[in-house]
């Protein structure tokens, strides 16, 4: 996946990342090309999976869920096949809205949603408890976020 970044690229990275709805024209003038070379680097981008595609920053409190948590997951070794069917149940729940396999004391973190602490305990109780190969979950609350989420940083040689 990794290839060599032009200039213009890494400027097209740069613009995206802050406004993935920039009209091309304006991309185009943004980072100093012409309309069509700079649709044909972007599009290049796309299909060498640099990037990997857009999507909107819904405020979750808008949609209800007035809890977010990180759940720390310490696994312990099943029979065959659990890991699979840990893992799809976890990207199976709507609640979780981010989940990474970690190296250290805990393997798995989610990044998890609930309308209400009730609704998180029953998650948590009810559905991440009984997950095969789980022997403990921890949970940490949100209570404000520092730093939401940033660009990529995008190097000046790629």
């Amino acid at each position: 996946m990794k290839r060599h970044l032009s200039p213009s690229d890494r400027r097209i990275l740069r613009a995206i990342q802050g406004d993935g709805r920039i009209p091309n024209s304006t991309l185009a003038e943004k980072v100093g090309l012409a309309a069509s070379p700079c649709l044909r680097r972007l599009k290049a981008l796309e299909e060498d999976g640099i990037i990997e595609g857009y999507r909107a920053l819904v405020n979750r409190k808008a949609l209800g869920f007035e809890v977010e948590a990180f759940v720390f997951i310490k696994l312990e070794q099943s029979e065959p096949g659990w890991r699979t069917r840990l893992v799809d149940r976890l990207k199976g729940y709507e609640e979780v809205i981010a989940c990474h396999a970690l190296a250290g004391e805990v393997d798995i973190i989610v990044h998890a949603v609930a309308r209400d602490i009730e609704s998180f305990g029953e998650f948590t109780m009810n559905r991440l408890l009984t997950l095969p190969g789980v022997a403990d979950v921890r949970s940490s609350f949100v209570l404000s976020t520092i730093k939401p989420q940033s660009p990529i940083p995008v190097p000046e040689h790629v």
